[in-house]
């Protein structure tokens, strides 16, 4: 005990000492400054021309003359060694007697611990007492010196709660509450004094300790509601915090933190408790509201680009509400809340976007409305119904994107959501349903995605720019259409026709009459892209015919399959020469 009360005598010393030095070296850098703007003006000060002018004029031209930085630290040094020097002259007797009764007090409560003087309540009394009064000491030093009055009421206030934990651990002299309560007073009282000196640092560290509290009381492990409760307090405060000083480091950690104690939920710590499960939900709710809001209102109102915050806050955002959600609401109520949690942030952001015109804020809010809406369809359906209702899902959101923006670039964006649908429909092709016929509901996906991908082919052509030689969105989609048309051709055909090579014909022939006929097309109007797609088909006939199916069909069928398709390429001859004559001619 006598080690760590001299330990603190120390440091008190030290940094006074420091903060001395300090206002000293701000001072002297003034005065830089000035001197500096006035050589550059071309008004040097009598004194310094003196001091620079001191070398007497008799020296040998050796002599290194004294530059006028050089006299400065060398002033700077000086004025430094003269403070400390005067500090330990100023009322030395005063500061010996000071530092005598302090150490003579350590040395009384150690020999007091050792014979059991001072009992617990003393010690951790003492504790307490001094890092109440370390932290008054940093908060006066705050005005004065920042690195001071941050160290000194770090120390304190830490002190306060580590003497309060002892008891709790050591002693049970406290229970959890009252822990919880006194480590949430003094995160308060170093909040509200960062807040007067704008220190956003310290505000950092008081919400750090307002959040460990719960855990280190075990108050996390006693009562849900209460905890969560609390949760709700430090996030509102956190929240004032952050609109007064509009500073987006708090609300960040602040929603870090709810996170971190609601993974105790998502794993089912709570869920099977009927009587508080959705009293905690509620309270998750309004976080979650207050969060967002916060996250609305600094856009809105400073209508700025959104940063990494505002992403990171809208993600966690997100993953409290789906985690509570899926947790604590029954199974047969869940897409109704998560329905309501779409409408409500495709609203939020098309209301900021409205405001603002912040494309990044309109995409963070759509995509976490459309999972919300994607993991309530997987709760509402199954199997195919599921991929049915995830294309036309993606397809709205696409539509919808461009009605609210009117940027044919955000749909385009917003088109990628396709994939999720392409991926799951890859079992309609690979399904064993295909052996029975055509009726079933794999059929279905294949044709709708088709006709989806075309429709947004023909929304991205009306809207978007058109361009022949370039490949646009809207070829883009065309061409993933004609892909699931290709494959409804040849499964069809499989499954209707008893005779698979039969089936491998027509497919081809149809095949090539489409690529045949977009090759020429292409070529008539100078489209490249049409031209260079209708060759592709052409040439992924022409390597199927040759690599596989030359070896698969039957001599009968295989005669018929390669001398009409070679008539039909030949026959292009006749349209190539006449294009040519048309070109010649013109």
């Amino acid at each position: 005990m006598i080690y760590f009360i001299l330990a603190l005598i120390l440091l008190v010393v030290v940094f006074t000492r420091l903060a001395h030095l300090d206002d000293s070296i701000k001072k002297l850098q003034a005065e830089i400054q000035i001197i500096k703007a006035n050589l550059s003006a071309g008004n040097v000060s009598n004194s310094t021309q003196n001091t620079v002018q001191s070398v007497p004029l008799s020296q040998p031209s050796n002599v290194v003359k004294i530059s006028v930085s050089q006299v400065d630290e060398i002033k700077k040094e000086v004025r430094a060694e003269n403070q400390l020097e005067n500090w330990f002259k100023e009322n030395i007797i005063i500061k010996i007697g000071i530092l005598m009764i302090l150490a003579g007090f350590g040395w009384f409560a150690s020999y007091a611990f050792m014979h059991n003087w001072i009992g617990p309540e003393g010690r951790i009394s003492l504790g307490v007492a001094l890092g109440v009064l370390l932290t008054i000491f940093g908060s006066f030093r705050l005005g004065k010196n920042k690195v001071q009055g941050v160290a000194f009421t770090i120390l304190g206030s830490a002190l306060v709660v580590i003497s309060v934990l002892a008891g709790q651990y050591f002693y049970n002299f406290f229970s959890p509450i009252i822990v919880l309560a006194i480590a949430f007073i003094v995160s308060v009282y170093v909040s509200i004094t960062a807040l007067y000196k704008s220190y956003e640092d310290l505000v950092a560290y008081a919400l750090i300790l307002s959040l460990c509290a719960p855990y280190f009381s075990h108050t996390d492990s006693m009562d849900p509601v209460l905890l969560y409760t609390y949760l709700l307090v430090v996030s509102i405060g956190t929240i004032w915090i952050s609109v007064l000083k509009k500073w987006k480091s708090p609300t960040v950690m602040g929603i870090t933190g709810v996170l971190l104690y609601s993974l105790q939920v998502f794993w089912g710590g709570v869920a099977n408790i009927e009587t508080t499960k959705y009293t905690i939900l509620l309270i998750s709710y309004i976080m979650s509201l207050l969060y967002l809001g916060v996250n609305m209102f600094g856009l809105i109102k400073n209508k700025i680009a959104i940063n990494s915050g505002d992403v990171y806050l809208t993600i966690v955002n997100t993953i409290i509400i789906l985690g509570f959600t899926t947790s604590i609401v029954t199974k047969d109520y869940q897409s109704i809340f998560l329905i309501g949690w779409t409408l409500f942030y495709a609203i939020s952001g098309y209301f900021v976007y409205k405001t603002t015109q912040n494309d990044q804020m309109f995409y963070i809010h759509t995509l976490a409305s459309t999972l919300f809406l994607a993991v309530a369809t997987s709760i509402e359906f199954s199997g195919q119904t599921m991929v049915i209702a995830s294309e036309f899902e993606a397809v709205i959101i696409c539509l919808s994107s461009f009605v609210v923006t009117r940027k044919i670039k955000i749909a385009e964006n917003f088109s990628a959501l396709m994939i999720v649908p392409f991926l799951l429909s890859l079992s309609s092709l690979f399904s064993s349903k295909w052996d029975t016929g055509i009726m079933h509901s794999d059929f279905v996906v294949l044709f709708i995605m088709t006709i989806l991908l075309a429709v947004l082919g023909v929304f991205f052509r009306a809207n978007g720019e058109v361009s022949k030689s370039e490949l646009k969105m809207g070829h883009f989609m065309f061409i993933c259409s004609t892909v699931y048309l290709y494959a409804l051709v040849w499964l069809s055909s499989h499954a209707l026709l008893t005779q698979k090579d039969m089936a491998v014909f027509i497919s081809l022939f149809v095949y090539t009459i489409i690529g045949l006929i977009t090759h020429f097309v292409g070529l008539f109007n100078r489209h490249l892209v049409l031209k260079n797609y209708g060759m592709a088909l052409l040439i992924a006939v022409v390597a199927r015919l040759v690599f596989v199916d030359v070896w698969n069909m039957e001599l009968t069928l295989r005669i018929v399959t390669f001398i009409v398709l070679g008539v039909l390429f030949i026959s292009t001859a006749f349209i190539s020469r006449s294009q040519s004559r048309e070109v010649v001619s013109q």
